[in-house]
This record gives structure tokens, sequence and C-alpha cells, in this order.
């Protein structure tokens, strides 16, 4: 018999695997980081120096709404902004230390949750799974 990923999705879909990202962020030591800054966070180049205007293109969101992102991201300290050098008026975003720390504690999370999906419903169907999602 086969289990189709759209049946599994309602207990297993988005938003549980959301709230179980942001639980496991707080359970990190990572308590201010909603789902909204993660996924920006996942916008950005893990190894570039990125412009704004490319995270909320990356995003399908609006550079003000990205702005206010970078904002609370900045305060955290997982994110600066820095002059572009080949645009006095431009700025460029990146990890910092602390951001990078949290890309690997991020990282891990998921893979802990894709894990607890794979066992509970088997590769191939989580893989058809976030495909749909």
């Amino acid at each position: 018999m086969t289990i189709y990923p759209t049946i599994l999705a309602g207990s297993c879909g988005r938003r549980n695997w959301t709230e179980t990202f942001v639980s496991g962020l707080k359970s990190n030591g990572y308590p201010g980081i909603t789902f909204a800054l993660a996924n920006v966070l996942g916008h950005l180049s893990r190894n570039e120096n990125i412009r704004q205007t490319k995270i909320a293109s990356r995003a399908g969101l609006t550079k003000q709404a990205v702005g206010q992102f970078l904002d609370e991201l900045e305060k955290l300290q997982l994110i600066e902004r820095i002059p572009d050098p080949n645009d006095g008026r431009a700025r460029l975003v990146r990890y910092t230390d602390q951001g990078k720390k949290f890309l690997k504690v991020a990282d891990q999370i998921k893979t802990d949750i894709e894990n607890e999906y794979s066992a509970k419903m088997g590769g191939r169907n989580l893989t058809d799974l976030k495909n749909l999602i």
C-alpha cells in the first residue's frame, strides 16, 4: 500500500515542521528566532556577501520587509551589514561568527526533523512531501 504525502501532510506537514524547527531553535539557545527570521537567514549566501535586494528577490519579499527582518537579525548579532565596495550607496549582508554557529545548529535541527519524518513515512514519501510543500 502506498502512503501518499498529501495524506501525511496533515500530521507531518509544514505547520508541524515549522513549530518543531522553531522549538528546536529555542531549546538550543535561540529564543528570538522566529520562522520568518530563519527563513530570511536561509536566503543569505553562506560564503559570500549579498545585497538586501537579492535577499528580497530570493525570499519573495519586499526590500522594506527584508530590511526590517535584517534589523532584527543584526540586533541578535547573527548578521552584519557592510559597505559595498562597488557601490557607495549599497550595503552587503553577511553572517557574523555567531550567525555561522547558528547555521550549524539550524542545519542539525533540520536534519533531525527530516530523520524523524523519514522514519515515520519512509524516505521516498518524505522526498515527495518535500517536493509538494
